[in-house]
């Protein structure tokens, strides 16, 4: 059997435009297609809503301490070692 060499010309290939790249790159990303990455809208969701929930706590830290500073002023005059009490019991809270 005979062998005969053959040469066919086949054009390059066209690169990715750049655009089209970064379309694909954002909705993997948004979508979370590769799981080599720890990416993607869930994972970012989850975070904010741990600040978010991190950040409410510490609001309502400040707002409970600053209710008991407010009770103590209230009972200064009527009863002084209640009102000491709650003073130091809303600045341990802070301190700890």
């Amino acid at each position: 059997m005979s062998m005969q060499k053959i040469n066919v010309l086949v054009p390059p290939l066209r690169a990715v435009p750049p655009g089209a790249a970064w379309v694909a790159e954002a909705i993997g990303w948004l979508f979370g297609n590769d799981p080599r990455q720890t990416g993607g809208l869930a994972h970012w969701l989850a975070a904010a809503r741990e600040r978010r929930l991190a950040e409410r706590s510490l609001r309502r830290e400040a707002r409970e301490r600053q209710e008991l500073i407010s009770m103590a002023r209230r009972y200064e005059g009527s009863q002084p070692e209640f009102a000491k009490d709650l003073i130091a019991a809303a600045l341990t809270d802070r301190r700890a």
